[in-house]
């Protein structure tokens, strides 16, 4: 069964593919065969040559489009399958792996020890009081013998993963006065339905870039007549993608500006989880765990913590015109989010959107635009229209798809990690843990109702 917050997601994609049949039957109505048949047929014929050229090109956009939303939905229908399967091993994990005495609840000692937390003293001066200073300065040194964020980001086992909402749980249990029976993997489960819902939606103006990027690459089929590679004389265009230095070098800044935005978010999300996360250490000599507060909230590694390294920080200013200065944070937590300031909700959910968007077009003109049609001319022994330059075309386009599937492949960590950073701390949705809090009441309450129903009726019959 689907869980309740997917549901939206999910008729969100459906809408989306709805809109695209629409725009399908626009084309074919009133441009291919409609009233802007004629004009944009005598465009053709007045600047390409050929009457039917522009038409076809028109009918292999609408292809791609539907091609391109179709596989962007297959994707994020991944990511869904990504988060139902964080919340599912989230509570088996917590049971299995983490609960060392199956008492059925997970103490900080068992975390700490499923979590192979290192011990150290806290407790500074042995007083057997931790104060503000000895916090900070756990903090600090928990802190400067961490290894590289992006590495273990990728190298984070289930069990650590569940860890980490485990200790959130402990922390919002502790600040918010939760019960111990509080299911953060239920809340977890609502903040991914409402950021993915988001994330699905596409707006119109979204397939407005692939306009220049099918324009550059589709000059090599028009310069010799062909519409696309499932026209009879696609072979013609083989090889000379590669031979084209506007393609080429087009085509090279394109990838390796999306490789570096791919990286740039997974490790600005995994950076700032790591600054939101409480801190577990436990006492040296077998002493009790100790939950730390989140680094954040100590001022030094605040101000040391920089999220918006080089030129990031200029390009973040620029695209959310004016970032930080037009929008200064207005508290700790959103001083992490670097020139972005207070518009890193809005403008990172969209970064993270636009970008898996943008691979999923990039890897689709690849491989059904290039690729495949390179591979048939070589496994038909078909004549090619730049032989020599055919075999690197094929290597490198492979390249670049194996370089896109590889930046899809951080899009599940990616997507969870935004949501931590906008689900926790002073970005906690207090309304939505007050319902989870009350479903819960009404399902003990039905349960007790229900209990006390089965014991009246067996005592009726005896």
């Amino acid at each position: 069964m689907t869980p309740k917050a997917i549901v939206p997601v999910i008729d969100s994609m459906l809408a989306e593919i709805g809109g695209l049949g629409f725009i399908g039957l626009f084309l074919s109505t009133a441009v291919t065969g409609g009233p802007l048949g004629n004009v944009i047929g005598a465009l053709s014929e007045e600047f390409l040559g050929d009457e039917e050229l522009l038409l076809e090109t028109f009918e292999f956009l609408h292809t791609f489009f539907f091609e391109v939303g179709i596989s962007f939905f297959v994707v994020a229908g991944i990511v869904v399958g990504a988060v139902l399967r964080e919340v599912q091993k989230l509570s088996e994990i917590s049971e299995l792996a983490l609960d060392a005495d199956g008492d059925g609840e997970v103490t900080l000692d068992e975390l700490a020890d499923g979590l192979n937390v290192e011990s150290m003293i806290v407790d500074l001066d042995g007083d057997g009081v931790i104060d503000q200073y000895e916090i900070a300065e756990a903090l600090r040194i928990v802190a400067a013998n961490e290894k590289n964020v992006f590495f273990e980001e990728l190298s984070m086992t289930d069990t650590e993963r569940a860890g980490e909402c485990l200790v959130i749980r402990e922390r919002m249990i502790e600040q918010m006065g939760l019960s111990e029976t509080f299911e953060i993997e239920n809340y977890f489960a609502e903040v991914f339905g409402q950021e993915l819902k988001k994330n699905v939606e596409l707006s119109p103006v979204t397939w407005l870039p692939l306009i220049p990027l099918i324009a550059i690459d589709n000059s090599v089929d028009l310069t010799r007549d062909v519409v696309s590679a499932a026209s009879s004389n696609a072979f013609e265009s083989c090889g000379f993608f590669f031979a084209s230095p506007w393609v080429l070098n087009s085509t090279i800044f394109l990838q390796i500006l999306s490789l570096v935005w791919a990286i740039f978010n997974f490790w600005k999300f995994a950076s700032i989880k790591r600054m939101l996360l409480p801190t577990l250490v436990k006492g040296s000599g077998g002493g009790e765990a100790i939950l730390l507060p989140p680094r954040y909230e100590d001022e030094q590694l605040r101000k040391e913590f920089n999220s918006s390294p080089f030129i990031f920080e200029w390009a973040e200013q620029f695209f959310t015109n004016g970032g930080s200065d037009a929008s200064p944070p207005t508290n700790a937590h959103e001083e992490l989010f670097g020139a972005v300031g207070a518009k890193f909700k809005k403008s990172f959910g969209t970064s993270f959107q636009f970008h898996t968007w943008l691979t999923v077009a990039l890897i689709t003109y690849s491989t059904s635009q290039i690729v495949l049609r390179d591979g048939a001319a070589l496994f038909l022994g078909a004549e090619a229209g730049n032989p020599d330059t055919i075999m690197p075309e094929i290597i490198l386009w492979s390249i670049f798809t194996a370089s896109s599937i590889f930046q899809l492949s951080l899009a599940p960590t990616t997507f969870l990690n935004y949501c931590f950073v906008v689900g926790v701390e002073k970005y906690t949705k207090g309304e939505l843990i007050d319902r989870l809090l009350f479903d819960e009441l009404c399902v003990l309450g039905n349960s007790a109702a229900a209990l006390n129903g089965e014991e009246e009726k067996q005592l009726i019959e005896n």
